[in-house]
């Protein structure tokens, strides 16, 4: 079963994408604050939801105003849920209750037919609603199709004789002359209104009792309303990322120029465009190296989002994918760990991963090592995650690994870098910054390629570090020892 943290929503982006949807209705924002994850065994669940995101967001320019209308109607929709199963339990429901219940199948009613105008473009699978006309004729028996509220005379035949018994006595009242008169016919209307709500509860509990046989069907329209809501936001979402219907596989991840949406957003308030990164995985251990800087963690969280994406019914944030769905996803984040253990630096990493390691052992799942060993020196770190890297390559999982260490890459099934500065020359930085003057880091990072490319053979880690270094201009006597220890 999968878990993600807030924290770890929040590090890789899917607590940025959640909060970017505009669900309407209460149902709809329940399903997105509460995000399910589908397990393997619910693969033909699941399918059905890609299924009917895909077509939601192929049908999305000529739906364009039957979306927003359907949104306008679940906008206006109340969570009358609890008011339902307390009908269904034979309790009687208060005027507050049948107005929103009126009201909620009001809005009910105007849905069904956008709703079909809407599933003969997109051919929704296993979506429907029921027709809410019996239970309103039960809230609304006099067809007025008011919005409010009002139980009328002909309810019964005795609330009849009551109101009109009380009309007579305020008629009687308004035309009293003496104080004595008034405070009798006061005290009459005090005991035939006692009379009416007496007998209006009696009607309320009936009305409750016709509506409690149709509870189910009513519920079953509720859950059917957040699965549209939600559809409708993931395919909106999928227009503007690009999100495609990803190809489901039993243990082969490969993802095709794949975005992360909180840096696209971000880099595009910056006039910058996020580098789109391809990466293809197995069962076994693969490691991303490159320097400092060079997006190697940026590449990680990336894959461990559109995998939780898929998983929670949405269409992958990449040109093309092929996926397999996991019994679990663990990531070790550095600035996540110490948070979550108590712990701090290296204590923590070892803690946290022999959490991870036994859900990771338990069936088929991702596990992402971000750095994994930073919090120790960079010799035995080096060692620790060449071991490290060893076992997961034997582990029945997709496990994924960055590191700026030597050496690991060899005990690995993969081996990925980052592109960097490697195509970069360093002299015509180092002139950018002569003639600009602008911040070396902010320049850096601009003609930084953050893509990657796959390693045949053995490579150590790139040496952008010695780059970065003669870009920034560091003092000539501290340059000239470095590139001696090189």
């Amino acid at each position: 079963m999968i878990r993600i943290s807030f924290e770890e929503r929040e590090k890789i982006g899917l607590q940025y994408v959640l909060e970017s949807l505009h669900g309407c209705s209460p149902f709809g924002l329940e399903r997105i604050r509460r995000l399910r994850f589908y397990a393997p065994e619910e693969r033909e669940e699941l399918e059905t939801e890609l299924y009917n995101v895909h077509q939601a967001k192929q049908a999305a320019d000529a739906l364009k105003d039957v979306y927003n209308k359907i949104m306008t109607v679940l906008c206006q929709m109340k969570d009358i849920r609890n008011s339902l199963r307390r009908c269904q339990a034979g309790e009687c429901p208060d005027h507050v209750e049948l107005f929103e219940i009126k009201g909620y199948l009001q809005r009910l009613e105007s849905l069904i037919p956008l709703f079909h105008e809407a599933q003969a473009a997109a051919q929704f699978r296993d979506l429907a609603f029921h027709d809410p006309a019996k239970a309103l004729a039960v809230l609304d028996p006099e067809k007025t199709r008011s919005r409010g509220f009002y139980i009328p005379d002909s309810a019964t035949a005795r609330l009849k004789e009551i109101r009109q018994a009380k009309k007579q006595v305020e008629e009687q009242l308004f035309h009293a002359q003496t104080d004595a008169e008034k405070d009798d016919l006061r005290q009459k209307r005090t005991r035939i209104c006692a009379e009416e709500e007496s007998e209006e509860m009696k009607v309320r509990k009936a009305m409750g009792a016709a509506l409690a046989p149709m509870v189910d069907d009513l519920l079953a329209d509720a859950d059917s309303a957040g699965r549209l809501d939600f559809i409708i936001q993931k395919a909106l979402f999928a227009v503007r990322f690009g999100g495609v219907l990803p190809e489901i596989t039993e243990t082969e991840l490969e993802l095709v120029d794949m975005v992360n949406p909180e840096l696209v957003d971000l880099l595009q308030e910056k006039g910058r465009a996020f580098v789109p990164v391809s990466i293809a995985l197995d069962h076994g251990a693969t490691v991303i190296t490159g320097a400092n800087m060079g997006g190697k963690s940026v590449a990680m969280k990336t894959v461990a989002l559109n995998v939780l994406l898929l998983q929670a019914g949405f269409l992958v944030c990449a040109k093309k994918a092929k996926m397999p769905l996991f019994h679990s996803v663990k990531m070790l984040f550095d600035d996540l760990q110490s948070m979550q253990s108590g712990l701090s630096g290296f204590g923590s990493e070892i803690v946290e991963f022999q959490k991870a390691l036994k859900e990771v052992e338990q069936g088929y799942a991702l596990f992402l090592l971000d750095e994994f060993a930073r919090g120790t020196n960079p010799d035995e770190g080096a060692v620790i995650v060449q071991a490290v890297t060893k076992y997961l390559s034997e582990v029945h999982a997709v496990s994924l690994l960055t590191t700026h260490y030597d050496k690991v890459a060899e005990y690995a099934d993969a081996h990925y870098q980052i592109i960097g500065l490697r195509d970069v020359d360093p002299e015509q930085i180092r002139m950018e910054l002569a003639a600009t003057g602008e911040d070396g880091v902010a320049v850096i990072a601009r003609h930084m390629n953050y893509g990657l490319y796959r390693v045949e053979g053995k490579s150590d880690c790139p040496r952008d570090a010695l780059n970065i270094c003669r870009m920034l201009s560091l003092k000539p006597e501290i340059l000239k020892k470095i590139e001696e220890a090189y």
